[in-house]
């Protein structure tokens, strides 16, 4: 049985390239989209099944013919395009860059998620496979959310992940996770609130989770951002003013009842209060301030290319040998970093992913629109305090789900050809009835 609809192996020649598959290719493609499936379910849990996936995924784009698509979709479809660029701009500074080429690949291979994108997105053309997607995603993240919650009510203690209740990630990227698992439960809610009033329950869970249970401050960045997003997809303008007063009283609520989350609010307010007094750091908001100013100082160096891919460790040293501050290879900044490798170039190509990304959204409907805003808006904002494109989980989640949830812009662009050549074909016939009836 096909998971697409239709039978796959008889498919018409058209603008984003669609073919006529042998028995094999369409075998070897339906396998690549089982495995983009389960490539949703991997990512939150495991970082060793994803490298699988992906190399299944990769060999199956081969081998099946999938990589005319992505072609196609390179001339055609302009976010396929900006993620090309990005990655090749990146790949360029290779040529320029002090570090030694192999440490240097290493450091691009983690920008890898924006030419994974363009091969998620050309097996997830079909609404069936995306919804799927969507699914096993969601279902990676209750399983976690539900041993999170045992962990804690059971005091069960092991790794430090397991002291910090957290399963398969660490602290920052589970609260990061989960974040859009509480966006998702109350998007399907606001949909059907008399028949998915579960999905309530399993947004108050996933947000105490977050905010009490599992101390990871990125992760109450991305539920303020989700909820006000939300609030704006439903309301528009007029949902900011709610939005900001529904972020400020969960906040306070939490503030007032979880020790843990009044320590680290606490924490942050005292950390930022002694930088601007000292100016000494010692701490993780005052060492990640001090990251971003001497990473600014080094940029200036090489404003507009960049030192190169890799090099931001080799220049942070050389700076912190005139200074005697501590010693960094993550600025916890991916515009510092950026800036700092690739200059105004890579950021403007960067910032133009997320703008071209963006507008895209607004043709989708549905789900797929409203996580691809969820995905790019967190992304976008969490970037500031976290280089999430370097981290493995983060990086090859921003990579899946934008290329899942983008797919279904390639239908969009296709109707409307299609549109525009019936249109040419009609207008002929159109013409040439006056002169009939003239005659």
């Amino acid at each position: 049985m096909h998971i697409l609809e239709g039978n796959t192996n008889q498919m018409d020649s058209g603008e984003f390239g669609y073919f006529i598959r042998t028995r094999f290719q369409d075998l070897t493609f339906q396998v690549g989209v089982l495995l983009v499936i389960l490539t949703g379910f991997t990512i939150p849990v495991s970082t060793s099944l994803t490298s699988v996936c992906n190399l299944g995924i990769f060999i199956c784009w081969g081998i099946s013919g999938q990589y005319r698509v992505t072609f196609a979709c390179f001339k055609k479809y302009r976010i396929v395009t900006i993620s090309v660029l990005l990655f090749f701009c990146l790949a360029c500074s290779l040529i320029y860059t002090p570090e030694i080429l192999s440490l240097a690949s290493r450091n691009l291979f983690k920008y890898r998620q924006f030419l994974m994108m363009p091969i998620y997105l050309t097996f997830f053309m079909d609404p069936h496979a995306r919804k799927r997607g969507i699914q096993m995603f969601e279902l990676a993240l209750i399983v976690t959310l539900i041993a999170s919650m045992v962990c804690w009510m059971f005091s069960i203690e092991g790794s430090v992940r397991l002291m910090d209740h957290a399963i398969f990630k660490n602290r920052i990227t589970q609260n990061i996770l989960m974040s859009f698992l509480v966006y998702l439960a109350a998007w399907k809610f606001l949909e059907h609130p008399a028949r998915r009033w579960p999905y309530a329950l399993l947004a108050v869970i996933a947000t105490y989770n977050i905010l009490a249970i599992v101390p990871g401050r990125s992760g109450y960045v991305a539920l303020g951002i989700l909820i006000g997003l939300l609030m704006y997809q439903r309301l528009g303008v007029k949902g900011i003013l709610p939005a900001a007063a529904c972020i400020g009283l969960i906040g306070l609520v939490t503030y007032q009842h979880s020790e843990r989350f009044q320590n680290r609010i606490n924490q942050v307010v005292k950390e930022i209060r002694e930088y601007r007094i000292s100016n000494k750091s010692r701490n993780s908001v005052d060492l990640r301030l001090e990251f971003y100013g001497n990473g600014l100082q080094i940029a200036k160096t090489s404003p507009l290319m960049g030192s190169g891919v890799g090099s931001f460790a080799i220049k942070y040293r050389e700076l912190m040998e005139q200074k005697g501050q501590v010693f960094t290879e993550n600025p916890h900044n991916e515009y510092v970093m950026l800036l700092v490798q690739n200059g105004i170039i890579g950021v403007v190509l960067f910032l133009s992913f997320f703008w071209v990304s963006w507008n895209t959204t607004r043709g989708l409907t549905g789900i797929e629109q409203a996580l691809g805003q969820a995905v790019l808006a967190v992304y976008l904002l969490v970037c500031m305090v976290n280089s999430l494109m370097l981290d493995t989980t983060e990086g090859c989640l921003f990579g899946y789900l934008v290329g899942l949830t983008l797919a279904g812009g390639i239908t969009g662009i296709k109707v409307v050809q299609q549109e525009d050549h019936l249109k040419s074909t009609a207008d002929p016939l159109s013409q040439a009835e006056p002169a009939r009836e003239a005659a």
